[in-house]
């Protein structure tokens, strides 16, 4: 009788072990499902739309001193007035220096979001989009003294068709428009890539006259031919009382928002008198620019 008890109880303990050992073995492969951490998908977006517009923006220039330039304090007259504008207006912005041609490029392609200073041109504003006219400054004929013969049949010449069988150089994106369009006009051009080679032309006896912003081309020659600044003569009429405006990417990201803030902070820059100041603490004249 005992030995069928023990029997009996060992059989049960063996039950119960392996009862034990299956709850052990079932609780150890339970997997707890794990809820993921809720994300709110309008804030992830706000955040996202805040980082795009709190992004400095891309704007680019050239050499073209001295309205801007990397070779002087405030890189520029104009470069100093666009980024009063822009901080009037709250928008950060960042501004490089490239060649004119990978400038424009870059605006086109929406790589960088404007550039300056640009002259309107009816064909570029098919490609760019335009901010309102910042700065106004006449550009003017100019020709070598020793050429008297222009001297005096040029006092009343007023565009370029006036000048007859006289050579013009002349270069990209400036308002007269391109080589060949001046070609088929019947004028005779040469061409060059920025105002510095064309006085390097016009020295050489290569052109007869060009067209350039006074500012521009007086403090070239007073850079280039610093021992024969007198060489140089300008006729009596204006060529072009020429406004400079930003030119504007159509494909950059919120471009027109950035546009209608730059252009509400440019106006509100000229009433209150900010650029006029900012051109007379370069030594440039004030102006009132009247836009299109």
């Amino acid at each position: 009788m005992t030995m069928i008890n023990n029997k009996k109880f060992q059989s049960a303990l063996l039950t119960i072990i392996v009862l034990l050992i299956g709850v052990i073995i079932l609780g150890g492969c339970k997997t707890e499902k794990i809820e993921p951490n809720p994300v709110d998908s309008t804030n992830t977006q706000a955040e996202t739309n805040d980082n795009q517009t709190t992004d400095k923006i891309i704007i680019v220039t050239g050499e073209y001193a001295p309205f801007t330039t990397e070779n002087m304090a405030g890189y520029g007259v104009f470069t100093q007035i666009v980024e009063a504008v822009l901080t009037e207006s709250g928008l950060e912005s960042e501004v490089k220096f490239y060649p004119w041609a990978r400038a424009s490029e870059m605006v086109e392609k929406g790589e960088a979001w404007a550039a300056f200073p640009y002259g309107y041109i009816t064909e570029m504003a098919q490609v760019y989009d335009y901010s309102e006219s910042i700065i106004q400054s006449p550009h003017k004929f100019y020709y070598l003294k020793s050429n008297q013969k222009l001297a005096l049949e040029g006092a009343d010449f007023s565009k370029i068709s006036d000048f007859g069988s006289y050579t013009f150089g002349g270069a990209n994106d400036y308002w007269y428009g391109n080589k060949t369009t001046l070609e088929n006009s019947g004028v005779k051009v040469e061409w060059a890539n920025d105002v510095d080679a064309l006085l390097k032309m016009l020295h050489a006896g290569r052109i007869d006259f060009l067209i350039e912003d006074y500012q521009v081309a007086d403090e070239a020659i007073a850079r280039l031919f610093p021992e024969d600044t007198d060489a140089f003569a300008t006729l009596p009429n204006t060529a072009s009382q020429h406004d400079y405006y930003l030119i504007i990417s159509k494909v950059y990201p919120n471009s027109q928002i950035y546009r209608e803030k730059f252009n509400a902070a440019l106006q509100m820059l000229k009433n209150n008198g900010t650029i006029d100041r900012i051109l007379i603490e370069n030594g440039l004249e004030s102006n009132h620019s009247e836009g299109f």
